[in-house]
């Protein structure tokens, strides 16, 4: 262990501690590897990450050199990169590059799923406003549309009607790049709205077994925004639609080829049955693993990375203090201008609390997940449940947001 390497692609979380702290060496490929970075790894290498045929040229001079066993991310843009290098440098353990491509973009996933007959949804790819005529026929209002490889709910419409489908389309045209500087798919996915509460599954897939560790309820705005505003987990569900949901999840997997990975799965339960929103080759974000942890003593960011070494549940130390559930809210600005709260805020209900902004700072309107003001955890216990104890703290914090002519 002492002289085996983990490669850790554009880490956005604590991938490399995680990784330092189960004994490995650890390469680092970043853009822009930052002083403090350069003397918390064992080998930095600013590379530009999005020229992968010289990522995987450096990738392989290294394992003429070292001894690689893992390449390892939990960032969402960078995860068909890190499968690609597993694959050139023939590691056994790896989330199949095929299967990274179908959950990173909507489109592919949506494609294999239909093709095999799992949570069928209506869909159709336009690219141009002339595609618009023909593709629409056939298809009921309201719809989504959405770019088929960005992510956060960005550039995510419901649409009503043709001309209301015709501006997002022109909005999300708009979009060349995302906020890595990859190109957006020129394909944009337009879709039947999923009417239903929505929820995520967190699981993880070892040798083509999936194992689904539980569901989180997600509370999301009402559209044209859906922004996440908080979760719950475990979400509460009877028995037939925990079965449903789970069922859907495993067979999505399987068809997608998912394999040596953690994955949080979205899913909305509509009139229909359960269907599948999007899949993602990664523990959720959102401190969604803080709340999995919390009630199941599992830690899906370090099982993410036992997974590409092959091993399963099995190999962690499951934390001992559990709850029954934990939810987490997040604040949102509701309109632009300066936002006061009171810093000194306590609940005795809170575990962890976390604001993005600083009193008296200028926001703008939320309208994604990307611009959120802050957050707080709560658990629950026998007598009262997460859910209910993060609404009693919501209407004792006060957010107050003035415009510039009210200050």
């Amino acid at each position: 262990m002492e002289n085996q390497y983990v490669i850790l692609v554009s880490p956005r979380d604590n991938e490399v501690q995680l990784v330092k702290e189960k004994g490995y060496k650890t390469i680092l490929l970043r853009k822009e590897i930052s002083f403090d970075e350069i003397f918390d790894v064992d080998i930095p290498v600013e590379i530009d990450l999005n020229d992968e045929e010289t990522v995987l040229e450096k990738c392989l001079e290294l394992a003429d050199q070292l001894e690689i066993i893992s390449v390892f991310t939990m960032n969402e843009y960078r995860i068909p990169l890190a499968s690609k290098i597993s694959e050139v440098l023939q590691l056994k353990c790896h989330l199949p590059y095929e299967a990274s491509l179908r959950c990173r973009n909507k489109k592919m996933a949506r494609q294999k799923l239909n093709e095999a007959g799992v949570g069928e949804v209506q869909y159709c790819l336009v690219n141009s406003q002339s595609d618009l005529e023909a593709e629409l026929k056939g298809i009921d209002f309201p719809l989504i549309v959405k770019p088929s490889n960005d992510s956060g709910s960005k550039n995510v419409y419901l649409c009503k009607d043709k001309a209301e489908v015709s501006t997002a389309l022109h909005n999300i045209v708009q979009s060349k790049n995302n906020i890595v500087g990859q190109s957006i798919d020129t394909d944009i996915l337009i879709e039947e709205f999923l009417d239903g509460p929505e929820f995520s599954v967190e699981s993880v897939t070892v040798n083509a077994q999936t194992t689904v560790i539980g569901i989180t309820k997600k509370l999301v705005t009402p559209y044209p925004l859906s922004i996440e505003v908080g979760h719950d987990f475990p979400a509460n569900l009877n028995a037939d639609e925990e079965n449903e949901i789970r069922s859907l999840v495993e067979q999505s997997l399987s068809v997608l080829g998912v394999d040596f990975a953690v994955t949080h799965t979205e899913v909305k339960l509509t009139e229909k049955g359960p269907r599948i929103v999007e899949v993602n080759a990664r523990p959720g974000g959102d401190e969604i693993p803080h709340l999995v942890k919390a009630v199941t003593g599992i830690d899906l960011k370090s099982l993410a990375f036992l997974v590409t070494l092959g091993k399963g549940i099995a190999s962690l130390d499951l934390s001992s203090s559990t709850v029954p559930s934990a939810s987490i809210r997040f604040l949102l600005a509701n309109q632009e201008g300066k936002v006061y709260f009171d810093e000194q805020f306590q609940s005795a209900s809170i575990r962890e609390q976390k604001w993005y902004v600083n009193n008296g700072e200028s926001v703008q309107r939320t309208e994604s997940n990307f611009n959120r003001l802050g957050y707080f955890i709560v658990y629950g216990d026998e007598q009262n449940p997460s859910c209910s104890k993060a609404d009693s703290v919501e209407k004792e914090l006060s957010i107050t947001i003035k415009n510039p002519l009210e200050i």
